[in-house]
Parts: C-alpha cells; structure tokens; sequence
C-alpha cells in the first residue's frame, strides 16, 4: 500500500480572545466562532485527520495582527506557515516588503477585498507602491475578493511577475452550482502566475459527505489551471462539517486525478509556490522510518 500522501491545508484562521492586554479593535465585526480557535486545537483536528501542515491566518476580527500565526510558523515550520496581514497604504511600510524574508515563518501576505471600502483600499494600496514592490520583491498575494475576476485580471495584467492566489474560489456564498460558480475563473488561468484555493468548498454548497458537486468542481479548476495551480483548504473555523470529512472528500473521492495531480491539489503545489520546503522534507522523513 502506498503511503498517504502529503496533506496541507492552504488556509486556516487561528486567533486568540480580546483581552485588555490584547484588545480587539472597537469596531471588529463578529468572530466565525464564539470560542477562539488557537493552535492547540487545530493542531489536534490536523492530527486526527491525517494532515501534515497548514497556513495560518489571523482574521479581520483581530485586526491586522500577525503575532500569534508568526510565532508558530517560527517554532514549527514544518507544522505551520504564516500568512500575513500588511498595511498596504503605508508607503513606508511597502518599504520593508525588500526584507520580507527575514520575517521568520511568514510565507505571504492576504488582502481581504470582500467588505468595506474595496476601491479607496484598491487606490491606495497601488498608491503606495504595494503591489510593484510585492512583485519585485517576489511576495505572494492571497486576494479574497468575490466575484471580482476584473481585480484579479488587472493585477495580474499590470504585474505578470507577481504570484497571486485566488481564495476560496473567489465565492461568499451558497451558490446553486459550484461547477458554474467556478467556471469564470478558467479566464484567469491564461495567467501564470494566478494559483487557486479550492478552500472552504463545503460552505458553498447544501451537500453532506463526500459533498458530490465538489470534485467536479476540482476537476473544473485542474483542468483550466493544471494540477500546480490548484491549492486544497479548509478555513476551518467557518466549516459546517468536521474536518476530517472535508480533507477525506480530496484524498478519497477525487478519482479523475491521477495520483501525481492529487498530491499536487493536497499540498504539493502549495509549498512549491509559496518556496516552503519544510512540509515536503518532514513527510519525507516520516515516509523513510
């Protein structure tokens, strides 16, 4: 029997509760989930459902800080990466996106597009430099902007060399068919240097396990974007299904992927274009015991 393969998951938020000594901010919208969901706990549910790694996000709710997610990407990299939060207006801020990569753990940077003032930040952050000095400085970008495949077109269009990641399908809600809602992407695949999430899927769909309108979706986006541009996920604080059902609808019920495409879409590709080996080494290890 061949060994299982090499699972990480692309996105999950972890926070910490508001206390006086690590305030929310005042106008912080509504958490996911009542009970914050912190390391040890999604450390128990990757274990239980056999996946090896994951990215972490603070969410907005917390405001833009990166100190929790940072400080477990650092301990363990092999374990977790640290996706971050930036201050995109701040011209001197952009600055310091030269040295991004002595940022110990910190694997790239989320913009959430998808509430708010989307075109003054839009403005801003291209006022600043943010977007030409990520690109020069080879950071990649995780946009959660729904529906706005124009976004994603012109950054792509203005800045060919910088790495982008469509998150969680570009989709917000339920829709009536998944295939069709993921189908507009398929435009921005002449892009290379757009990747996809096929994260948090389940949220999309009134479907019970193995989630059937899933995998053609996944088949929808490998055949546009190829198997290395194809990300699994789960933005687990917001799932409402276990995990482990989630993580076994990819390694189980994907069976139009032939095996060197689903390692690919469980996490290979994702450290591929992210630069973050550790996962890959450990697994590998693990497999030589």
């Amino acid at each position: 029997m061949s060994p299982r393969p090499l699972v990480v998951d692309a996105q999950v938020h972890v926070w910490k509760g508001s206390t006086p000594d690590r305030p929310w901010p005042a106008d912080a919208i509504e958490p996911q989930r009542v009970v914050p969901l912190e390391v040890p706990e999604l450390r128990r549910e990757l274990d239980a459902a056999g996946v090896q790694a994951a990215l972490l996000l603070g969410p907005t709710w917390e405001g833009g800080r990166n100190d929790y997610v940072l400080e477990h990407a650092a301990a363990d990299p092999a374990r977790w990466g640290a996706l971050c939060r930036f201050p995109t207006s701040d011209p001197a801020e952009v600055e310091r996106l030269a040295h991004w990569r002595d940022v110990v753990g910190m694997r790239g940077i989320r913009l959430s597009l998808n509430r708010g003032d989307v075109a003054g930040d839009l403005e801003r952050a291209t006022r600043s430099g943010f977007f030409t000095a990520a690109e020069r400085y080879g950071v990649p970008l995780s946009i959660y902007a729904p529906g706005r495949y124009d976004l994603y077109a012109e950054l792509a269009q203005r800045h060919p060399a910088l790495s982008i990641t469509v998150d969680h399908v570009a989709v917000e809600t339920v829709v009536p068919s998944l295939v069709d809602a993921v189908r507009p992407l398929r435009a921005l695949a002449r892009f290379p240097g757009v990747a996809v999430k096929a994260s948090a899927l389940p949220c999309f769909v009134a479907e019970e396990h193995p989630f059937p309108s899933l995998a053609p979706a996944v088949y929808e986006l490998v055949d546009a974007f190829g198997a290395q541009r194809v990300f699994f996920g789960s933005d687990l604080s917001r799932l409402p299904v276990p995990y482990a059902r989630l993580v076994d609808a990819f390694v189980e019920h994907l069976p139009r992927l032939d095996a060197p495409e689903r390692e690919l879409v469980l996490g290979r590709a994702l450290t591929t274009w992210l630069d973050w080996p550790e996962p890959v080494a450990a697994r590998e290890m693990e497999i030589l015991r």
